[in-house]
């Protein structure tokens, strides 16, 4: 994983800090204290377009009838999936606070 707001890589192992749980979880990233959160709703269009693709093929496997149909829903929900996959990325929910500027005082040592 990659920060959004720092551009530095996450290892899982040095994530120390969560907040929320299921689809809302948030997550603290380790070099600049920024929250970073997924779209619930992505996350559940994600799962959602997953069993009801997988549901379809089931049924278009085992039921003759509705084959054409089923495999047609099949195809449209893997390619909802891998639509939704591509744009459910990492994003600063809570942004960590400004430093204050202090180029006036490293103006001094230069």
């Amino acid at each position: 994983m990659i920060c959004s707001h720092c551009h530095k890589a996450l290892r899982i192992s040095a994530i120390s800090h969560q907040r929320g749980k299921g689809l809302k979880a948030q997550i603290q990233c380790p070099h600049c204290g920024a929250w970073l959160g997924r779209s619930p709703v992505m996350a559940s269009l994600k799962l959602g377009s997953f069993y009801l693709g997988l549901l379809s093929a089931s049924v278009a496997w085992w039921q003759e009838s509705w084959r054409q149909g089923g495999t047609l829903l099949a195809i449209m929900c893997l390619i909802a999936l891998l639509c939704v996959h591509l744009m459910d990325q990492l994003k600063v929910v809570e942004a960590p606070p400004a430093k204050p500027d202090d180029s006036h005082e490293r103006q001094k040592y230069r």
